[in-house]
C-alpha cells in the first residue's frame, strides 16, 4: 500500500477537537441573511450579483440600520454600485424593505462593460445625539475602476474664488479649468457664464440624475462619465467623499452632498472611508464631536506604501467637516520618520479603521495593517493628532481585512468588543473581549468563534441589556462573495466557558434524494459494524456508507420519512471522542428537491451532502472500503482503468461537463436520474441526462448472490452520488 493510499484510507479516522456547546444563559442566534447575493457567479432574483461592506447602526429610537454596497455586476470594488439600507425595529428579528440612498446613472457609451458607471462605495453610518440626524458618509468615484484606475498624478479637483470653492470641470481638447458654480451653472476659464448647467440638486429616484449635464434644455451627458460622444466635460479622476442624511430614523434620505473640499489636501491621491460605524464623543472637552474613520494615499507609492489611517470630524453637528492628522504623520518606523504625504513604506501602512472613545476621554483607533497582529493608535485631543507609538496586541491576529470595535460597559466595568477574521485567510470570524485598564491599556480576555467559513468585513453594535448585533460578510456553498448576514449574541456568550458535550447527537436526518437518507452527527463518528436504524413503525433503514467523518448514508423507503428512530436494530456507531452515541428520538425529515429546502431547511448543514461543503469533505481517489458488511470490513474495491462517472471526482466531472447542479438548489429536481431498473449502467444514464430516482429501500440490499456483491452494488450507487456531490466545487474552480 502506497503512502497516498494510506493517507486516503485513513481519512475517516481524522477528527477535530470536540466542539463545545454554549453554556446556560448564552445566546448566539442562527445567522440571518439580510442582503443575499446571487449564486454560482449569477445575479439574484433582483439582478444583484453581490453585496459587500456592512455598516450597522442602532439609532436613538432603537432601530437597527443595516447599510451595504449593492454591487450589481460583480463583487469587485468598481462597476455599478449603489448605497442601500434596511431597517429593523425589533432588534433584528425582522427587516423592512431595501431603501436605496444613491444609485448613479450608467453611461450608455461606456467603454468598459465591467465598469460602466460612476459609483458609491464603503458606507459609514453615525447619528448625532443632539439633532438626531443620521449621517451616511461614503466614497464616490467617477466612471472607471475606482481606486485601482486612478491617474498616476492627482488632478486638481477644486478652485478657490475669493472665499468660495468650486468644483473643476475638464473639457475635452482644452487645457483650462471650467468650474461649477451656484445652481450648477458652468463658468469658463475666464470666469464667464456658459450655456451649460449641471444638476446639483437631484430629484430622480436614488438621485441618479446627480451630475447630469445640460446644454440649454438638452441633456447631453453626465459629468461623472469617463467617455461620452455628446458630453465634452468630466470631473477630476479622483475619489470624493459624499454625505447623505436622514431625519426620520432612516426611512428617507437626502440628496448626496460633496464634503471633499474641506477634508482633502492636494497631495492626496486617494481619500476614502474606513467603512462601518462612526462615533460621537460623549465626554471630555470635545464632547459632541462626530468622528468618521478615513484613510489616504499619496502619489509617491499609492496603495503599495502610503496608506494611512486618520479621522475626519465635525464640531457643528455635521454642517462642516475637517481632517485630522494621519496616525503615520511624524511617527518613527525604525530609523525612518514617516509622513502620510511622502511615505513609501509597505509594512508601516495602516488602512481602514474603527474608532472608540474610552471613559477617560482617550480616542482609540483600531487599524487594519500588515504586521499580522492588531495595531491600535491613541489620541488625546479628540482624534486630531496621535501618539507616536502604535500599540500592538499579538493576542489578536490581523489577516489584513477590515475590523469592527465598540465600547461597552458591564456591571460598571469598561470593555472593548472587536470582531474580525481569525484566519488564516478571510475566514473564521471571532469576537474578542478586552477589559479596559485604568491607564487605558487593553487586556484581552476572550476570543469567541462566531462564524466558521468565509468571514470578511463586519460591523458591531450594542443593542442594550447585555446584547450585541453583528452584520458581516459571509458566503455559504455556492453563494457569491458576499452575502451580508446578521447574528445577535449576549454577554454570557462572550464571557462564559463553553461546555463539552456528553454524547454524540444527530444534527439532521434528511432525505436528500428519494431513498437516500443522510444522517449528520454533531461530532465525528465511525462505523465499525454496519448499523440498521429501527423506526417507530417497525421498519428499518439500511446502512449504505460513511460519507465523511460526521455523515452516514442509509437507504430508506420514502414513505417512512417523518418517522422517528427508536434505536439501532443491529450494528454500532462509535464516537471518535469516546462519547455515547444517541440516535433515538431522531425524526426523519424530507429535505428533497429545491433551493428552499437546500438553503432554508438546513441552513447550517456542514456535512457532506449539502452542496459545496460536500466537495470539501470528499475522499478523492478513495479506493478502499466505503462501508462495512456485518462485523467484517467491506471488501476492497480495486480501481480499474475506468473513465466513467462513479470512480472518483475527476471521472464525474469529465463525464458530465455540462452538469449544472442536481444536488445543491433548485436545479436538483431537473437533474434527477430516471428510475433505475438495475440493468443499465448508471454512468450511461448520467451521460444521457436521463432522470434517475433511487430505488425504494428494502430491508436488505439487492440480493445478487452474496453479501459482498450486494454491498458492491451499494458502493457503486454511493460512489456515483459522491461524484455528483463534488461537481459543484470542481465547476466553481
Amino acid at each position: 500500500m502506497t503512502s497516498e493510499e494510506v493517507q486516503t484510507r485513513s481519512y475517516l479516522f481524522k477528527y477535530a477537537d470536540l466542539e463545545k456547546k454554549l453554556p446556560e444563559g448564552a445566546i448566539l442566534t442562527e445567522k440571518e441573511d439580510i442582503f443575499e447575493s446571487g449564486r454560482n457567479g449569477r445575479p439574484n432574483r433582483e439582478g444583484i450579483n453581490s453585496y459587500r461592506i456592512p455598516a450597522l447602526l442602532k439609532t436613538d429610537k432603537g432601530t437597527l440600520l443595516a447599510g451595504a454596497d449593492q454591487r450589481r455586476l460583480h463583487h469587485s470594488d468598481w462597476g455599478d454600485i449603489a448605497m442601500v439600507v434596511r431597517r429593523s425595529e425589533n432588534k433584528g428579528h425582522t427587516w423592512g424593505d431595501k431603501i436605496v440612498l444613491t444609485n448613479l446613472r450608467d453611461n450608455p457609451d461606456a467603454l468598459d462593460p465591467e465598469a460602466p458607471s460612476p459609483l458609491n462605495i464603503d458606507m459609514v453610518l453615525v447619528q448625532d445625539p443632539t439633532t438626531k440626524r443620521i449621517f451616511s458618509i461614503y466614497d464616490m468615484f467617477p466612471e472607471g475602476r475606482a481606486v485601482f484606475g486612478m491617474p498616476e498624478h492627482p488632478e486638481k479637483v477644486y478652485e478657490q474664488a475669493g472665499e468660495k470653492v468650486y468644483q473643476i470641470l475638464y473639457k475635452r481638447g482644452e487645457s483650462g479649468y471650467y468650474t461649477i458654480r451656484e445652481e450648477g451653472i458652468v463658468y469658463d476659464p475666464h470666469h464667464q457664464k456658459t450655456d451649460y448647467r449641471v444638476v446639483v440638486h437631484p430629484k430622480d429616484a436614488a438621485y441618479k440624475d446627480k451630475g447630469d449635464l445640460y446644454q440649454g434644455q438638452n441633456l447631453i451627458g453626465n459629468i461623472y462619465f469617463a467617455h461620452s460622444t455628446k458630453n465634452p466635460f468630466r470631473v477630476a479622476r479622483t475619489s470624493y467623499l459624499w454625505l447623505s442624511y436622514s431625519d426620520d430614523d432612516g426611512k428617507t434620505w437626502s440628496a448626496p452632498r460633496d464634503i471633499t473640499a474641506t477634508v482633502r489636501k492636494d497631495w492626496m491621491k486617494f481619500l476614502g472611508t474606513g467603512p462601518g460605524t462612526g462615533i460621537v464623543l460623549r465626554t471630555g472637552p470635545y464632547k459632541g464631536r462626530i468622528l468618521v474613520p478615513v484613510y489616504t494615499t499619496n502619489a509617491h507609492s499609492h496603495l503599495s506604501g502610503s496608506q494611512s489611517s486618520r479621522l475626519i470630524y465635525s464640531d457643528d453637528h455635521g454642517e462642516t467637516w475637517h481632517a485630522g492628522n494621519a496616525v503615520n504623520d511624524y511617527r518613527w518606523e525604525g530609523n525612518q520618520q514617516l509622513h502620510s504625504s511622502t511615505m513609501n513604506h509597505s509594512s508601516a501602512q495602516n488602512t481602514e479603521s474603527t474608532v472608540v472613545q474610552l471613559n477617560n476621554g482617550l480616542v482609540k483607533l483600531f487599524m487594519r495593517g500588515l504586521k499580522g497582529d492588531l495595531q491600535v493608535a491613541t489620541s488625546r485631543d479628540g482624534g486630531v493628532t496621535w501618539e507616536k507609538t502604535i500599540k500592538r496586541y499579538p493576542q489578536v491576529k490581523d489577516v489584513y481585512v477590515q475590523m469592527s470595535a465598540i465600547h461597552t460597559m458591564y456591571e460598571d466595568k469598561e470593555y472593548i468588543l472587536l470582531s474580525n477574521a481569525g484566519g488564516p485567510k478571510r475566514e473564521n470570524g471571532l469576537v474578542h473581549l478586552a477589559r479596559v485598564e485604568e491607564n487605558g491599556e487593553l487586556t484581552w480576555l476572550k476570543h469567541n468563534p462566531i462564524q466558521s467559513g468565509k468571514f470578511a468585513y463586519n460591523s458591531l453594535q450594542e443593542l442594550g441589556n447585555g446584547e450585541y448585533g453583528l452584520l458581516y460578510e459571509h458566503a455559504d456553498g455556492n453563494q457569491n462573495d458576499y452575502t451580508l448576514s446578521y447574528k445577535k449574541f449576549n454577554w454570557d456568550f462572550l464571557t462564559k466557558e463553553r461546555i463539552s458535550p456528553k454524547e454524540a447527537k444527530v444534527k439532521y436526518a434528511i432525505e436528500k434524494w428519494p431513498g437516500i437518507l443522510a444522517m449528520e452527527f454533531d461530532s465525528e463518528v465511525l462505523v465499525n459494524k454496519a448499523p440498521t436504524l429501527q423506526l417507530a413503525n417497525g421498519k428499518t433503514a439500511t446502512f449504505m456508507t460513511q460519507y465523511d467523518t460526521k455523515t452516514l448514508l442509509f437507504t430508506i423507503d420514502p414513505e417512512d420519512m417523518g418517522q422517528k428512530v427508536t434505536g439501532l436494530a443491529e450494528g454500532a456507531i462509535e464516537s471518535m471522542h469516546n462519547l455515547p452515541v444517541s440516535v433515538a428520538g431522531t425524526k426523519l425529515s424530507n429535505g428533497m428537491n429545491g433551493s428552499e429546502v437546500a438553503v432554508h431547511e438546513v441552513p447550517e448543514f456542514t456535512g457532506g451532502v449539502n452542496g459545496e461543503e460536500a466537495a470539501v469533505h470528499e475522499i478523492p481517489e478513495y479506493t478502499g472500503p466505503l462501508g462495512t458488511a456485518g462485523e467484517a470490513p467491506a471488501p476492497t474495491v480495486e480501481k480499474p482503468e475506468f473513465t466513467g462517472g462513479v470512480n472518483a471526482v475527476e471521472a464525474a466531472v469529465h463525464e458530465l461537463p455540462e452538469y449544472t447542479g442536481g444536488v445543491n438548489a433548485a436545479d436538483a429536481a431537473v437533474h434527477e436520474f430516471a428510475e433505475y431498473k438495475g440493468t443499465d449502467s448508471l454512468v450511461t444514464l448520467a451521460a444521457e441526462d436521463y432522470t434517475y430516482k433511487a430505488p425504494l429501500a428494502q430491508q436488505t440490499l439487492p440480493d445478487t448472490g452474496n453479501k459482498e456483491s450486494g454491498l458492491l452494488t451499494s458502493l457503486g450507487l454511493t460512489a456515483f452520488f459522491l461524484g455528483l456531490f463534488a461537481i459543484g466545487k470542481k465547476r466553481e474552480k
